[in-house]
């Protein structure tokens, strides 16, 4: 299987995979006790219907990046990816982000650390908009093993946000022959940590400058997470509608795997990745099949929009800041395939094979 370097850190994702059906199993009788869902378990955020609004909602947090944050010593960075990882889950079912609350574990309380991982998600509620209006800290340290005595800690967050009138995404109106476009990322982000660290932390220090990256690896593995609403707002404010929108995180861009439409997706232009995932397959001796399923390979967002609308699409988001390239189109599929051309690659539910066809 393609993801044997990341289960032998740690992550079975095939094992998680496993688990999590038995979990939604025993959950699924508790959606008759609430409002109704018009987006549920599978889609990137769930949306319910809540005294006539739309209401957007999902949890996520920073993952083993903190291990790295522990390490360095540098914790005011990692909030911003805890806004990230779920604010960017929200646009992808259309809802505008409204505020978040975040959830704090700590082996032990240190004013310092906390401070800092207060200004990253206050940063990161300023690039989003939202507020953070409360959450939750726990001091658990027997239950908490960290890079470092003493410095464990865990960050997750949750997110609500609205749907206006009309505007939910669910990917159900994608046509074959509609556009992919991708949208940089700023690296590694939050996903696949377990996999950046055991590839480079034998061969580089973390405050050491690495040539290739032309920065220090704590620098690089520490960028924090890109927030893409302003882009999604900048395709709004434009008249242009995606059809479905997909946060790259992890399992790469099967992502896109995530919409109604009974359609799959011929990727064939993709940017050349970034540095740093070339290191970590070069270095981790990981084949180019589990570094596409495991990591976003700097593609961190992308929108699924009408032909036509391609074009200007592109146009709009680097206006906004992001760099933005077509990368490739959807194609009349049931099984919902991802196709990567270039790699000769072909991915469906988490893996991504070598494609004979």
């Amino acid at each position: 299987m393609s993801t044997k370097h990341y289960a032998r850190g740690g992550v079975d994702t095939d094992g998680a995979d496993r688990a999590l059906s038995r979990l939604l199993l025993e959950l699924a009788p508790t959606q008759a006790y609430g409002p109704p869902m018009d987006v549920g378990v599978g889609h990137f955020a769930a949306v319910i219907q809540v005294g006539g609004v739309q209401l957007a909602l999902t949890t996520d947090g920073v993952g083993t990046k903190l291990l790295v944050a522990q390490l360095a010593a540098r914790y005011d960075t990692v909030g911003i990816d805890c806004v990230a990882m779920n604010v960017n889950d929200l646009i992808c079912v259309g809802a505008r982000p409204v505020a978040m609350l975040d959830y704090i574990a700590v082996e032990q309380a240190d004013p310092e650390v906390f401070a800092a991982l207060g200004r990253g998600l206050a940063e990161g509620a300023r690039q989003a908009g939202i507020s953070i209006v409360g959450g939750e800290t726990a001091q658990v340290g027997e239950m908490l093993k960290g890079a470092n005595e003493g410095s464990a800690l865990d960050l997750v967050g949750m997110a609500v946000g609205y749907v206006p009138e009309g505007g939910l995404l669910d990917g159900s109106t994608i046509q074959p022959g509609d556009a992919v476009i991708g949208i940089e990322s700023n690296g590694v982000h939050s996903n696949g940590h377990t996999l950046a660290r055991s590839a480079l932390l034998h061969r580089f220090k973390l405050d050491g400058y690495v040539e290739d990256l032309g920065t220090t690896l704590a620098d690089e593995l520490l960028k924090p997470t890109y927030i893409y609403v302003a882009q999604v707002e900048a395709l709004a404010a434009a008249g242009i509608r995606p059809r479905a929108l997909a946060h790259i995180t992890g399992d790469g861009l099967l992502n896109l795997r995530r919409v109604e439409a009974p359609v799959g997706f011929e990727i064939t232009d993709l940017p050349e990745p970034p540095a740093v995932f070339g290191l970590i397959e070069r270095l981790g001796e990981v084949d180019r099949a589990e570094m596409r399923a495991v990591f976003n390979m700097g593609v961190g967002f992308c929108a699924v929009v009408a032909d036509g609308d391609a074009a200007r699409t592109i146009d709009v988001l680097k206006a906004s800041g992001r760099a933005a390239w077509r990368i490739g189109h959807a194609v009349a599929d049931p099984e919902r395939r991802v196709w990567l051309r270039g790699d000769r690659l072909v991915g469906q539910s988490k893996h991504f094979v070598p494609d004979d066809g």
